[in-house]
């Protein structure tokens, strides 16, 4: 199946670096139109000296995704670049793995303020966007959650508190935005090997415990998620929506 992304612009938040760089790039060598948000200017920036140099069309806009106004300029700043926004993927967010003994007020605050308010100031922010879709437009809506959402296992409380919350965020978008043709689904991986993974797992000990409870014998990369999310993009994809789709290699059987 050669999937062809051709002519749709797509806005990937948390996209400069990890899984969110690259569902980026993936979209953009499918064809599309990328525009990349990040808090992070210098990677952000050096993100889209990158993707030009290879020839996509790419525009990066910083904001954070816990202040609801700068979502805003930044959607404004992609509209006024591309013209329309067609794929809306929703990756920012951020772990802290800690008890609950260890969690502080403020490191809670934090944590939901990025990965659940982050999810809804997104939403709401390229809401006009999607609001006016008919079904032949072909929007897309694309939540990246965790399995931790599912099992409450990983990142703390406030971190599967959080991914639970995008999980009830997503089925409600998918159903205000469904009689627009505004397909929205969510990704929720497990362990994938990140910038994070050697922290989490720092010993050879800690990484054969953890290749044990995977069935398929291997660990997860960025590029698994980004196939995935390409797919969930796609015309191919029309017929799934408001799932939550568990990418573990079999962990949760």
């Amino acid at each position: 199946m050669n999937l062809s992304l051709k002519g749709k612009t797509a806005v990937v938040t948390g996209a400069a670096k990890g899984i969110g760089r690259s569902i980026a790039e993936k979209m953009a060598e499918s064809g599309a139109a990328v525009g990349i948000i990040d808090f992070d200017k210098a990677t952000g920036f050096a993100a889209q000296e990158e993707f030009t140099a290879k020839g996509y069309k790419c525009v990066f806009a910083a904001a954070d995704v816990s202040n609801y106004e700068s979502l805003v300029q930044a959607k404004q700043q992609l509209v006024d670049a591309f013209g329309k926004i067609d794929i809306l993927v929703i990756n920012a967010g951020v772990s802290r793995k800690h008890t609950i003994a260890e969690i502080e007020p403020a490191e809670w605050e934090r944590v939901i303020s990025i990965n659940l308010s982050g999810s809804f100031y997104t939403v709401k922010a390229f809401y006009d966007c999607f609001a006016d879709k008919k079904p032949e437009d072909e929007g897309r809506i694309i939540f990246v959650t965790s399995g931790s959402g599912i099992t409450g296992t990983g990142g703390g409380a406030h971190y599967a508190a959080s991914k639970s919350g995008q999980h009830g965020l997503m089925r409600t978008v998918s159903k205000e935005f469904g009689k627009n043709g505004v397909n929205v689904n969510a990704i929720a991986p497990r362990v994938i090997v990140t910038d994070l993974f050697d922290t989490l797992y720092p010993t050879e000990e800690s990484k054969e415990q953890l290749m044990a409870k995977i069935p398929i014998g291997r660990f997860g990369y960025p590029d698994d998620i980004a196939n995935l999310a390409c797919f969930l993009a796609a015309p191919e994809s029309s017929y799934i929506h408001g799932q939550i789709i568990l990418m573990d290699g079999g962990r949760t059987l």
